[in-house]
């Protein structure tokens, strides 16, 4: 009975792990604008993420002329935005546009405030910042094409549609609500169990492989997320390839702690499997004696 609820301690420690550590990573790094701005800033020089900034802003800028002949202008819109978004302005419009962003997502996922950026039922990256400092050449060019200016245009990355935000609310604010609970109640299930084993040694090996496994099982679900389901959920708001680079750089935090505990676990289990063979070895040692002990009288 006691070796029966010292494994289920373990096993629980071990289940309870990965939503600890996503609980940690969505406290710590997405619900902070400071740190979630830090995280995607390199971004800004990613040419898939430029590439994909550029195409949607001159996209959105030129939609009027496809309904005419192709023009020569929408090359030259092109060339405007790509050079506001590769100078060296770029990075810091890039990071007051996700700072923004970000604090309005936290303020609907938090339910402090509704006002976010929503067009067509839709949460979106509000890239006019980009589109802003090229207006006016854009206008003089373009003008002679379409015998008038621009509409006013807000070009945009849709991020989430507003159904899934709500969706998202109770999950994110549970995770925020644990961050430390969570952590701490793995650590002491694990500890438990381990105390209260007859073999600790052995507990000890199970509760690290358990560990690894189970942070084995987080990366697998990253990776099925990143390369499964993002492909599908983002195929009409931006390119596969930005999209991407996006979620790994989010996810830096996330990889980073489950490679540390994984790596902790499995020296955990290490030091405890040579423990165990240094017992056996003593005990078959222990053994032993008696019997040569008799063989020499």
């Amino acid at each position: 009975m006691r070796a029966a609820f010292s494994a289920i301690l373990v096993v629980l420690g071990c289940v309870f792990a990965p939503p600890a550590l996503v609980g940690f990573w969505a406290a710590a790094g997405i619900a902070d604008t400071g740190r979630y701005v830090e995280d995607v800033a390199p971004l800004a020089y990613n040419p898939d993420v430029q590439d994909a900034i550029v195409d949607r802003v001159t996209g959105v800028i030129t939609r009027p002329l496809r309904r005419r002949a192709p023009s020569p202008a929408e090359d030259l819109v092109h060339t405007l935005v790509q050079a506001a978004v590769r100078g060296k302005e770029f990075p810091a419009v890039w990071e007051d546009i996700n700072r923004v962003t970000h604090r309005r997502l936290i303020a609907i996922l938090s339910g402090e405030d509704g006002r976010v950026p929503v067009r067509d039922d839709t949460v979106s990256l509000d890239l006019s910042p980009v589109y802003h400092p090229v207006k006016d050449q854009v206008n003089s060019l373009l003008q002679r094409e379409l015998g008038g200016p621009l509409p006013d245009l807000h070009p945009a990355f849709e991020l989430f549609s507003s159904a899934d935000l709500v969706k998202a609310q109770t999950a994110y604010t549970w995770l925020t609500r644990l961050k430390w609970v969570l952590p701490i109640l793995s650590l002491a299930l694990l500890t438990a169990g381990v105390l209260l084993a007859r073999d600790r040694q052995r507990a000890l090996l199970g509760a690290g492989l358990g560990l690894a496994a189970s942070m084995f099982l987080l990366a697998a679900a990253l990776a099925v997320i990143r390369d499964v389901y993002l492909p599908d959920y983002v195929e009409n708001a931006m390119p596969e390839a930005a999209a991407t680079a996006v979620f790994d750089a989010l996810t830096g935090f996330l990889r980073a702690g489950l490679r540390v505990i994984f790596a902790a676990g499995l020296v955990v289990a290490g030091a405890a499997f040579l423990a165990c063979r240094r017992k056996r070895a003593s005990r078959d040692h222990q053994s032993a004696a008696p019997v040569n002990d008799v063989s020499a009288g």
